[in-house]
């Protein structure tokens, strides 16, 4: 099955570039989310989690972003929350964060997005790794071998799917020292190597969160006031990473205000024309929405919501984006608005289940390629369902970028 639903990314062209990343990330005094664009320099704003200091620890807080539920996972160091990003809206919480100990601090976290788990990385040392859910429930711990010593702490961890990579930093906030260790995802203890940060400037700095683009080779990390970004690239033979400087970003931190984290906040889709019912079908809503981000190396969810039960639902998946105005197949309700390509992909069928007349659910699931050179590729997806003994419901369509 696995095969059958990457052989069509084999058919495609050079694929166009990607967007910038959006930076997220929460602040140490104020509790504030902040969010940026790293290529140009630009802040995009703030809103406040009210989320207090518990410490005076540099050192406690972490983020991480989740793309299933539009918002952003946020920790003080003991107590964590997740907001929604409509006016930092709390969706869960305020909860212990999980780690290894009551007084370890969590001093950072980053969302496994294929396996839909938390990662939550500590002052002594110790990765937690969780469910992503309210609350998160402890699956299994490590000890990266790396406890606090003096004022040297762990203070970000970032995972890379695509190569199966686990970044993680120590700093010494008395002077000033950073430095990334890299890891396999499967054993993410066992580090194998570890290299000291420079800002641009020429001297060792501070390290307070990384955030990970994969399909971009790119890792973005923080001193507190600016954002840095480090492409780079993975030896498995070694094994090894080489990084190459690529740009800074000074101040982007709301002053006096430092970032205690950072994460990448991923594109969502673009939602084009509306639902359709004719026949035995009811007129329901049918919302095509995507459950994660389409990042490659992961799976993605496309889901179908508030639809009819026990039809047959099937979505496609093409190449390009969704049509303003598309074809008419009759006896089809509606208009197929993906671009129709020789590559286009139908899922299903699936069975959708639930409650009410309109209150049902199906997810299809699309491993998408373990392949950097995807990135950037525009995509589209829409759902039609088949009901009994004729009619037939179709849903909005949906454009996405591989990222």
């Amino acid at each position: 099955m696995r095969t059958a639903l990457l052989l069509p990314f084999a058919l495609t062209s050079a694929v166009i570039a990607q967007t910038m990343p959006n930076l997220i990330a929460p602040t140490l005094n104020n509790s504030l989310i902040h969010q940026s664009v790293h290529g140009t320099c630009t802040p995009l704003g703030t809103c406040g989690t009210g989320l207090v200091p518990t410490t005076t620890f540099f050192w406690a807080g972490g983020s991480a972003w989740d793309s299933a539920n539009t918002a952003l996972w946020v920790t003080n160091g003991q107590t964590l929350g997740r907001f929604g990003m409509n006016g930092c809206t709390l969706q869960c919480g305020p909860i212990p964060v999980p780690k290894s100990s009551l007084i370890a601090e969590a001093t950072g976290m980053d969302l496994h997005d294929g396996l839909n788990q938390l990662w939550v990385i500590d002052s002594a040392g110790w990765i937690t790794q969780c469910t992503n859910a309210c609350p998160p429930v402890v699956q299994n711990s490590w000890n990266t071998g790396l406890p606090i010593t003096g004022t040297w702490v762990t203070s970000a961890i970032a995972i890379d799917e695509l190569r199966g990579l686990v970044f993680y930093s120590t700093c010494d906030f008395g002077f000033g020292q950073g430095r990334i260790y890299v890891a396999p995802i499967a054993t993410p203890g066992l580090w194998f190597q570890s290299t000291f940060v420079f800002d641009c400037l020429p001297v060792p700095t501070l390290i307070t969160g990384m955030a990970v683009d994969a399909a971009n080779g790119a890792l973005y990390w923080t001193n507190g006031r600016g954002t840095v970004r480090w492409d780079y690239t993975y030896n498995g033979a070694g094994p090894s990473v080489t990084y190459v400087q690529n740009s800074c970003c000074l101040q982007l931190a709301p002053m006096p205000d430092p970032y205690t984290d950072l994460s990448i906040r991923w594109g969502g889709a673009t939602s084009v024309g509306g639902p359709c019912a004719n026949g035995a079908c009811a007129p329901c809503p049918n919302v095509h929405l995507l459950r994660n981000a389409p990042l490659l190396g992961s799976v993605l969810q496309l889901g179908l919501d508030f639809c009819q039960p026990g039809t047959l639902a099937m979505c496609g998946v093409d190449f390009g984006p969704c049509q303003s105005a598309g074809i008419a197949f009759p006896p089809l309700c509606g208009q197929l608005l993906l671009p129709m390509t020789a590559a286009m992909l139908p899922l299903g069928p699936n069975i959708p289940t639930g409650g009410g007349p309109c209150s049902a659910t199906t997810t299809w699931l699309l491993p998408l390629p373990s392949n950097p050179s995807f990135v950037g590729q525009v995509m589209s997806s829409q759902c039609v369902s088949f009901c009994f003994p004729t009619g037939t419901s179709m849903s909005n369509c949906l454009t996405w970028v591989l990222q």
